[in-house]
């Protein structure tokens, strides 16, 4: 028996995946250990069980009563089978937990820095749909002589909001 395996060993030492996989194998050890001792066991029953023939039985009398004792050394191989899958599949899930936890900074870092990215993508298509609204609402002064001609006396429109009431007093 391994020295982790003794009850007053402190067990917070299996969080170190080396002790932790030596542990396991030797608990897959044991199960399929305790599993090959079931089947030898399961094999002597049978033959004895099965052989125990009474006056008047039928022909399928004795294994029919052997199986009602065989069901309990199947059920402890079964068992033992998948206790020994189990300390398997814990071995491989802990492994891949701290593989997981060891690759999340990164993954954190690359992630922060892909929407630090989008969000000054973001903020440069703003501020120049920004800047273009602006300069098509204000005529430059290249743009002074290709602006249309203010009506006589009505002033010339400076906003958004003077263009929409001239709209509003020409009736359209």
């Amino acid at each position: 028996m391994t020295e982790i395996n003794r009850r007053d060993v402190d067990y917070a030492r299996l969080l170190d995946l080396d002790v932790l996989t030596h542990w396991s194998l030797d608990r897959q050890r044991v199960h399929h250990g305790d599993a090959a001792e079931y089947e030898a066991i399961l094999a002597l029953f049978q033959s004895a069980l099965r052989s125990e023939v009474v006056d008047g039985d039928g022909r399928l009398s004795a294994p029919r009563r052997a199986r009602k004792v065989e069901k309990h050394l199947r059920a402890a191989i079964k068992a033992a089978r998948k206790q020994e899958n189990e300390m398997e599949r814990f071995r491989l899930a802990y492994a891949d937990h701290r593989r997981t936890v060891q690759a999340l900074p990164g993954q954190r870092a690359a992630k922060q820095q892909r929407r630090a990215g989008a969000r000054h993508q973001l903020a440069a298509v703003t501020a120049k749909s920004l800047h273009k609204s602006a300069s098509a609402f204000t005529p430059g002064a290249e743009d002074a002589t290709a602006a249309p001609a203010v009506e006589p006396g009505r002033p010339a429109a400076r906003g958004i909001n003077d263009l929409f009431n001239q709209q509003q007093r020409r009736g359209a």
